[in-house]
């Protein structure tokens, strides 16, 4: 492994595959870090913590924060690496909402892109049952302390109660993280690309979801799965966390799509 600049990783050997990896909100690349074992010995990996989390910087300006905030970063550093063949993008929540506005806009040339219940909460239609579910949980966590809104948003994407049994020293920093939380939610729920738009993709798309699952995020993924035209779905048994609940179940079916 090395470091290229704050919180940009890669590993492998250059001359192999290259495949970017994008986390979650409220996590770190190191989130991928079974998967990164797995696919060090043959791929170029390329895992870069987004504003706010890990080494990353903190976002220059909170207002009006979008999506497009997270992109210069990433382009910047797939710059550096002055890589000229296609890269694979994997991603998992936030950051797979990310990846598929990347594969959209193509700042570089992406080859296939595999995600993990992408929430862009954009694609769904205001008055939907997901989109109610999910405006529902930005709204309880506005103007709540950042611990409270922190309870919040860990026990919708796991289960009640889930964050008061975490370790103090994991919930100091969650905690933490919390305005950045309440910056992804701006930036998913006001993205300006609407459904239509991911008509567009061209790439392979592999997206898996967990078969308990919030209905937002199982709303978003039925959304994409009309308009994607190379789409393929795979599900496991598991919930919205589970790149890093169930690694072994995931990352097998996200290597096995890659590398097809």
């Amino acid at each position: 492994m090395s470091e290229l600049g704050s919180g940009v990783y890669v590993f492998g050997e250059k001359h192999n595959p290259p495949v970017l990896l994008l986390h979650s909100s409220q996590s770190a690349s190191s989130q991928w870090r079974d998967l990164i074992q797995r696919l060090s010995p043959t791929r170029f990996v390329i895992a870069v913590d987004l504003l706010g989390y890990g080494k990353a910087p903190q976002p220059e300006a909170v207002a009006n924060f979008r999506l497009a905030d997270e992109i210069p970063r990433v382009v910047e550093a797939v710059s550096a690496l002055k890589i000229d063949t296609a890269i694979d993008v994997i991603g998992h929540s936030y950051g797979g909402a990310l990846a598929l506005k990347l594969a959209l806009e193509q700042p570089f040339t992406i080859a296939k892109v595999a995600v993990y219940e992408p929430v862009a909460f954009h694609v769904l239609a205001d008055d939907s049952p997901g989109m109610i579910e999910i405006q529902e949980i930005s709204q309880a966590m506005h103007g709540k302390d950042a611990e409270e809104c922190t309870r919040t948003f860990v026990d919708y994407w796991n289960s009640p109660g889930y964050f008061d049994a975490l370790p103090s020293k994991i919930q100091t920093l969650m905690v933490k993280q919390a305005a950045k939380v309440a910056l992804d939610f701006d930036a998913l729920l006001n993205e300006p690309k609407r459904l239509n738009d991911y008509a567009g993709l061209d790439q392979p798309v592999l997206m898996v979801q967990g078969e308990h699952t919030r209905r937002s995020a199982k709303a978003v993924a039925d959304a994409l799965s009309t308009v994607i035209s190379q789409l393929k779905r795979e599900s496991i048994a598991a919930g919205h966390m589970g790149p890093l609940t169930h690694p072994a179940e995931v990352n097998e079916k996200l290597v096995q799509y890659i590398n097809s």
